[in-house]
């Protein structure tokens, strides 16, 4: 520091008429330095009276100056020897040390100078002794109570009459007060420094000339443009788009002029430039700084590229679960921890025959079957409790009206950041038509087993009755592969209906179909439609192909005049519906009682009787053979169709 600072002490008109002419009439730039040099005046006054033998008078006025000067200064006053050791203090050098005047008086300086400054101060001590050179120096005096006192010493030697230093003479300013000062506004910038560099957020002052005056890396590495680069920079033409520029000057001036501003304290979204010209969303703030002669201000600027485009991920996600929810073919709901709705789709409420309001009221236990119950609620327990993640099962809803649906459910759970479960995804696909086929198919298998066991009985019966009546090998193959045939077509029929039922009329014009050639136009079929269960229909085209074999061979069918008339009817007056079928041959030759009965005779009254739960009846009648069939018929059945 400058011997010629300035330093905070006064003087009053008082003791500046008590300083002589010579002394405050000196041109000096500090009330330190005034002391100073009436206190060196003093003692070389003092030393050449005692040279020139100055009257004591003289003296005693001088030695009144020093005193009134030592008492009244703000400054402290201290003179020690060439050892440090104190000789004199005022006031104010007590007060500044927080010492009394007597304890100070056996100390050295050096005592009590803090150890941190104590070197220093010593060279500058000992050069002011060699050269006789004022020194100022700030340092730290340690106080009783161990606090520290910041002082700035101006340090004068004081010569005796050879003009050697016989004592040194310290003006002492507390200073405690500026270097606290001057830490906290350290510390301060350190931590606005800080501040400004870890800040993940752009901030940026500028003056009331839009010129950059504060840039952070933050801004630095948002916008491209290094912190010597951007600093002095006009902000508009840095950073504002081109057509924003004129509306950023007129905030400014409209600012100056009024105090007041649009955006100001406010957060407000718009673009910004980088460095390569490209634009980018910022929220942006800005706050006046107060304090000094002209306003600045401070920007801050976040970056708003990733939260637009997570928003924008975020509304497409959104919009995709929307649909996904709206127009999924499966049911989607969410629960939570106790089965409440918390959303549904509108499948569910499709399903289920619940409006979306009502479900919204309810648990997914209240539309569950109770037998399914038990099982899907010990699950999703489990699955709340963080036992397991997922399960599926398939269950029943119960619709609205009361009817069972049967669904697939897939159940998930959707946890929070701490692994909490939040809420529950049940997604149901409605399974009840697989179920129904599978039923059918069920069903149908059964069916099948049953069939082609009775089929297989039914060919091991022909088998064997033709082979045991056949008067040869080859009137047996030959009777064995008609009757096989026959059994084929009633199969054929049957399969075209599904095995449900089969159409009388469908049945007579497969059997009879290979003997049309033979009979021409002499077979006559009449009849309303009746449908026959695969039992009847089975039993019925068997009894047909024996009939027509026996006509060709030795009845109506034998000759070229000869006819057959097949009809039927039903009659269902008197209780369950029961079908009439009569074949009746004409025209053939006289027909005589067969010596025994064949297969085929017994075939059809012995076992189309027990396979139609009716009766059948064969008349060998001499104008030709007559065949009766009377059976119940199921009552669905019997309507014609």
């Amino acid at each position: 520091m400058s011997p010629r600072s300035t330093l905070n002490v006064t003087l009053t008109p008082e003791l500046l008429r008590l300083i002589g002419e010579d002394v405050s009439s000196g041109q000096y730039q500090s009330a330190s330095e005034v002391v100073r040099e009436a206190l060196r005046g003093f003692y070389g006054g003092q030393a050449k009276a005692n040279q020139s033998g100055t009257p004591d008078t003289a003296l005693t006025k001088s030695e009144q100056q020093v005193e009134a000067l030592f008492a009244q200064a703000a400054a402290g006053i201290a003179q020690v020897d060439l050892t440090g050791r104190f000789v004199r203090v005022n006031s104010q050098y007590c007060a500044i040390l927080g010492r009394p005047r007597d304890e100070l008086l056996q100390l050295r300086m050096q005592e009590l100078t803090h150890p941190d400054d104590l070197l220093h101060n010593m060279l500058l001590f000992r050069r002011a002794l060699e050269t006789g050179e004022a020194f100022e120096i700030e340092k730290r005096y340690l106080r009783p109570d161990t606090s520290v006192v910041w002082v700035r010493n101006a340090v004068s030697p004081i010569l005796d009459e050879s003009g050697k230093p016989d004592s040194i003479l310290a003006v002492s300013i507390d200073i405690t007060g500026y270097k606290t000062a001057q830490e906290e506004l350290r510390e301060s910038e350190a931590l606005k420094s800080s501040i400004l560099d870890a800040a993940l957020d752009c901030i940026v002052s500028i003056d009331v000339d839009s010129r950059v005056i504060e840039w952070n890396p933050a801004a630095a590495q948002t916008f491209g443009y290094a912190r010597d680069a951007a600093l002095g920079q006009d902000l508009a033409e840095l950073i504002i788009p081109p057509e924003y520029r004129d509306g950023h000057r007129r905030g400014m001036a409209h600012y100056l002029a009024t105090g007041e501003g649009p955006v100001l304290n406010r957060r407000v979204e718009l673009e910004a430039l980088r460095a390569d010209a490209s634009r980018f969303p910022v929220e942006l703030t800005i706050s006046p700084i107060g304090g000094g002669e002209r306003p600045r201000f401070t920007a801050y600027l976040r970056d708003l590229t990733l939260s637009k485009q997570a928003e924008a991920a975020q509304r497409e996600s959104e919009q995709r679960l929307r649909l996904t929810y709206e127009h999924a073919f499966t049911s989607i709901a969410e629960v939570d921890a106790s089965g409440r709705f918390l959303r549904v789709n509108e499948q569910l409420s499709s399903i289920t025959g619940y409006s979306r309001d009502e479900l919204m009221q309810m648990t997914f236990t209240d539309i569950t079957h109770p037998d399914d119950l038990r099982v899907d609620l010990d699950q999703f327990r489990r699955q709340m409790a963080g036992e397991i993640d997922a399960y599926a099962l398939e269950k029943r809803y119960v619709h609205k009206d009361g009817h069972s649906i049967w669904v697939e459910l897939s159940a998930s759970r959707v946890d929070d950041v701490n692994g909490k479960p939040l809420y529950g995804i049940r997604v149901a696909r409605d399974i009840t038509g697989s179920k129904r086929a599978e039923e059918h198919q069920r069903l149908l298998i059964n069916e099948l087993n049953h069939r082609v066991k009775n089929t297989l009985t039914t060919v091991q019966s022909i088998v064997f009755q033709t082979l045991r009546n056949a008067p040869t090998p080859a009137d047996a193959q030959t009777a064995l592969a008609s009757r096989l045939i026959a059994l084929s077509k009633a199969h054929d029929v049957l399969t075209q209906e599904s095995w449900e039922a089969a159409g009388l009329h469908q049945i007579v014009a497969e059997a009879m179909e290979p003997f049309r050639a033979q009979g021409e136009n002499r077979i006559k079929v009449v009849g309303p439609q009746v449908r026959l269960p695969p039992s009847m229909a089975l039993a019925v085209a068997m009894a047909l192909q024996e009939l027509a074999t026996n006509a060709v061979k030795y009845g109506a069918l034998s000759n070229e005049t000869g006819k057959v008339e097949i009809h039927w009817s039903l009659d269902g007056t008197s209780g369950p519906a029961h079908l009439h079928l009569r074949w009746e041959e004409s025209g053939g030759p006289p027909v005589r009682p067969p010596s025994r009965r064949g297969f085929g005779t017994r075939l059809i009254e012995r076992s189309l009787a027990g396979d139609l739960h009716g009766e059948a009846k064969i008349d060998f009648a001499s104008a030709g053979l007559v065949c009766t069939i009377t059976a119940p018929v199921p009552d669905p059945l019997a309507v014609a169709a």
